[in-house]
């Protein structure tokens, strides 16, 4: 009888214990780059239009983590960041760096059914990594009067803690850091910093994979099989802020490899986009008001929890459905983002999800000739706070479509007048952006 009851206990504790350690990582993040009717991603993507947590590591720093302890939280601190530029890089190597994409928010969650010590690593081939919160334990290149943006390997030691809650700093409601805590994921702790994730951002110049031109007012996306997006929707932002949004189906590419995929939005399409000022019954067109519920079913699918692909259209709903612009945005490929951006967990986790969505500002070639007709006109007097905060990219590519058009001939002082505009918008502080929109 003892015997028996020995058994039955221990068959109950077995029953009620996990049978191996289970963990998971699920991570989530934006690459914005602007594209030009050419195709080409553009010049001067590092103007910022939304701080972060001063508490942020900013580039090159690290601190070596005192794993399992009691640490002592981080104090709020209140306020802006005690320097301005993307990871408080000067304007020297701003100005010396091709700069066209911007990767905004990393953040990547952890799932565990105990402490678990993870070490990650990411790196940027075509970047470096900015910004990050824990701190590293390593990180290079190093800053330097002759650095290149390339080669970017941050790594991050981290205990993993199988609760929801600790003692975070203090952020604003109101910051847009603050969204990425509404998931239920796991305390991650380094030394004394204690956060529900791992946060980084960068600063690359690679191109996109998906082919993305415009001719005649109207819009192409091509990519090849390998390259095409789980999800397409196109954006545009009034000056008022009011926005539209449709979802681009990407079909197969007639006379194509098997794979490749299309899609050609006309130009009477665009400009029913456009027009802010009726309801669009049955055109597929909705309010950007409803965009979060139309894009979290796509983040979902490609791997997030309801409450990661809803942390993460609060972080961007700003930047994504209410700052003025024409915009693509599309859930990458998960091959695309493990070649851009590879990383590595050691342990490694059971199950990895990376989902990113692409934000492409983009350019129609009617946009550029208007932009560059009012600059002919205004001359120095040109506004370049209409363009908003991608004014620099967006003044670089219309100095090249002058540069390639008849105007070089008849107007031969206007690159003059065009590149000293790119140095206004050049000069505006990249913490504080640039209000406004021209397109």
């Amino acid at each position: 009888m003892l015997l028996r009851q020995v058994i039955l206990l221990t068959g109950t504790l077995l029953s009620v214990l996990p049978a191996s350690a289970k963990y998971e990582a699920h991570e989530w993040g934006t690459f914005t780059s602007l594209v030009g009717s050419n195709g080409r991603t553009q010049n001067g993507m590092y103007h910022e239009d939304e701080a972060l947590p001063a508490f942020v590591y900013g580039f090159g720093e690290t601190a070596p983590p005192i794993s399992r302890i009691t640490p002592t939280p981080l104090p709020s601190f209140p306020g802006r960041r005690p320097c301005l530029g993307k990871g408080c890089f000067d304007m020297n190597f701003l100005k010396a760096n091709v700069i066209t994409q911007k990767m905004e928010t990393p953040v990547i969650y952890f799932y565990t059914d105990k402490t678990e010590h993870i070490d990650v690593n990411v790196r940027f081939p075509e970047g470096v990594i900015t910004e990050t919160f824990p701190a590293p334990i390593r990180t290079s290149p190093a800053k330097s009067p002759s650095l290149v943006l390339a080669n970017g390997d941050t790594t991050f030691s981290v205990d993993v803690l199988p609760q929801t809650y600790d003692a975070f700093p203090a952020v604003d409601r109101t910051n847009i850091y603050s969204h990425a805590r509404n998931v239920a994921s796991h305390v991650v702790r380094s030394g004394r910093d204690i956060e529900k994730f791992i946060f980084y951002r960068g600063l690359g110049r690679f191109q996109p994979a998906m082919e993305i031109r415009s001719s005649g007012g109207a819009l192409s996306l091509k990519a090849d099989a390998l390259s095409a997006p789980q999800a397409a929707f196109l954006v545009h932002v009034n000056e008022s802020g009011h926005g539209n949004i449709v979802e681009i189906n990407l079909g197969s590419s007639q006379g194509a490899s098997p794979g490749d995929v299309s899609a050609l939005v006309a130009a009477p399409v665009i400009q029913q986009l456009k027009d802010h000022t009726r309801t669009h019954n049955g055109s597929g067109i909705s309010n950007a008001n409803q965009g979060p519920e139309i894009m979290l079913p796509a983040l979902v699918r490609a791997g997030l929890f309801k409450d990661e692909a809803q942390a993460m259209l609060d972080t961007w709903k700003n930047g994504y459905l209410r700052t003025p612009g024409l915009r693509l945005l599309y859930v990458l490929p998960r091959s695309e983002v493990d070649r851009a951006l590879p990383l590595q967990m050691t342990p490694a986790p059971e199950k990895l999800e990376r989902v990113f969505v692409g934000r492409i500002e983009v350019l129609l070639d009617t946009d550029e000739a208007r932009i560059l007709k009012d600059i002919a006109t205004a001359r120095e007097n040109f506004r370049v706070a209409s363009l908003g905060r991608f004014a620099e990219p967006m003044l670089r590519r219309v100095l090249d479509v002058y540069a390639h058009s008849q105007l070089t001939r008849e107007d031969p002082f206007l690159g003059r007048v065009l590149k000293g505009l790119i140095d206004v918008a050049s000069a505006a502080a990249p913490a504080e952006g640039i209000s406004g929109s021209a397109h």
